[in-house]
């Protein structure tokens, strides 16, 4: 059965829930005041005149870092902070990346949604890890303007998790015009009573099942962070996420929030918009205008979702505050009613079905309020300390051959979830159009979906630019690493070309 298009996002208005200041609130989350301050990671510092050109320097090392006041953790960052610096860049530059590793394990950066080479893709498995005290450079050119970041592919459920990823945001000549522009990197984080990240050894099976979902929820790598916006202002959100497994379901009442961008940059029309869902490793552009003139405070709440094994238990939570001022801004013209233009993409020549697979580790029942199992409850079904294993097509990675592809051919993937929870799915390289239950590709593009449980969603792709091998896998990092993640390989050359401009 084909999964009918859901709406993008649906905006709901959620009443605030009396939160306490005691570190551990009633619905297991940890309650913060609201921090004021600088809001954003700062931008990476470009080394090279060239305007057509972006060198950063990176560096993997670990660096205490304060979430909250009185909130320190030992965490592994880029450049000494978590998120990393905010690289940006134009449609069109090279951007070169000097990475030298300071962590006792090996690692890679993975430019998430970026069409890169397969050689610049930082899979460990295809490229090789860089070693402890190594370096490498990353060279490519950035062909599509959007929202994007960067993460390892080395144990990447503990490598993300312990705060290595950062934004990278490409800019198009036809972003619609704002007063203001702010990326939002979201995220949770799991502490132990001496607030530190407990240990990645010894998982229970049902968090590996479905994932660690954290207490402590992170905006831009700060717990309960305030954005202060004018009240008569239209403001540009670029909204990531990067949580290992948590589904960020968001509210924002008081706005009217006009959704403008996927995974894979503008929309062709802007969409009025009432709930948001971002699932691990998806963006989304918004622009947000408040409904009063009035200067107030209005949370941003996270609202529970099921995604499987009763993951959707708990109330609402506060992920930031916006604080709309009486600033008084200059006259914008009104949004653009065509954003740009994309062309559904043809027939398909080739069809495949992949069938999302979990054994084990399967439990239900007595979780957390947060919304995620005990560490110490053991699943109905599996054998004591017995761990859950994920598969593609019955075969768990690095099992099985890849699929083998051809450069410029337009393919159809049926992705078939056929587990009791969704599984988020990212292809790399490549980005694709969602095909409706009449055949009909969407005109957007993405290169992350969510699949939900017992569902199948149909996605079409034109395999351009880059022959390689590359990479397709679940999201949840838990289960990308246990297995469920497959290799297809696309032969052939063709030189790189910049997306039209919108």
């Amino acid at each position: 059965m084909a999964l009918r298009f859901a709406p993008l996002m649906v905006w709901v208005v959620a009443c605030s829930t009396a939160g306490s200041t005691d570190p551990q609130s009633p619905h297991g989350f940890r309650v913060f005041e609201a921090q004021a301050g600088p809001f954003e990671a700062p931008a990476a510092v470009d080394r090279d005149p060239d305007p057509t050109v972006v060198d950063i320097s990176l560096e993997a090392v670990p660096a205490n870092i304060t979430l909250a006041p009185g909130l320190t953790v030992p965490m592994w960052t880029y450049n000494g902070i978590v998120p990393g610096p905010r690289i940006e860049a134009n449609v069109g530059d090279t951007v070169r990346i000097r990475f030298r590793n300071f962590l006792p394990d090996g690692t890679t950066i993975h430019w998430h949604g970026v069409r890169v080479p397969a050689d610049m893709d930082g899979v460990a498995r295809l490229n090789g890890p860089v070693a402890s005290g190594d370096t490498t450079t990353y060279t490519f050119v950035v062909p599509d303007a959007g929202t994007f970041w960067y993460h390892p592919h080395v144990r990447a459920d503990e490598q993300v998790e312990r705060g290595l990823y950062g934004a990278l945001i490409v800019h198009g000549p036809d972003d619609p015009p704002a007063h203001s522009s702010q990326t939002l990197v979201l995220d949770d984080l799991l502490l132990d009573q001496a607030g530190e990240l407990p240990t990645f050894e010894d998982v229970s099976p049902i968090e590996a099942m479905v994932g660690r979902q954290g207490d402590v929820l992170l905006v831009n790598g700060r717990a309960h962070p305030l954005l202060e916006l004018s009240a008569t202002g239209r403001h540009h959100l670029r909204l990531i996420n990067v949580a290992t497994s948590r589904y960020f379901r968001l509210s924002l009442p008081g706005y009217r929030v006009t959704q403008i961008g996927t995974d894979g940059g503008l929309l062709p029309t802007p969409r009025l918009v009432e709930t948001l869902m971002l699932v691990p490793g998806e963006r989304a552009d918004v622009v947000i205008e408040a409904l009063s003139a009035t200067p107030s405070d209005t949370p941003l709440r996270l609202l529970p979702y099921e995604r499987g094994h009763g993951t959707g238990g708990g109330s609402s939570a506060t992920v930031m505050t916006i604080r709309s001022t009486a600033e008084v801004v200059n006259q914008l013209d009104d949004m653009p009613e065509r954003l740009r233009d994309i062309e559904p993409l043809p027939e398909p020549a080739l069809r495949r079905r992949l069938v999302l697979g979990e054994s084990g580790g399967a439990g239900h029942g007595g979780h957390g309020d947060h919304g995620a199992p005990s560490r110490e409850e053991a699943p109905e079904g599996a054998a004591e300390g017995e761990p859950p294993t994920f598969s593609i097509n019955g075969k768990s990675f690095p099992e099985g051959e890849p699929f083998m592809s051809t450069l410029e051919t337009v393919e159809e993937w049926a992705v078939v979830n056929d587990t009791e929870m969704d599984h988020p799915f990212h292809v790399h390289g490549f980005r694709f159009q969602l095909v409706d239950a009449t055949g009909a590709p969407e005109r957007a593009y993405r290169d992350t979906v969510n699949v939900p449980a017992k569902t199948t969603v149909r996605l079409r792709m034109r395999l351009e630019d880059h022959p390689g091998r590359w990479m397709f896998h679940c999201h949840i990092l838990e289960h990308a690493e246990r297995g469920m993640m497959g290799e297809f390989e696309v032969s052939g050359l063709s030189p790189l070309r910049p997306s039209p401009a919108p």
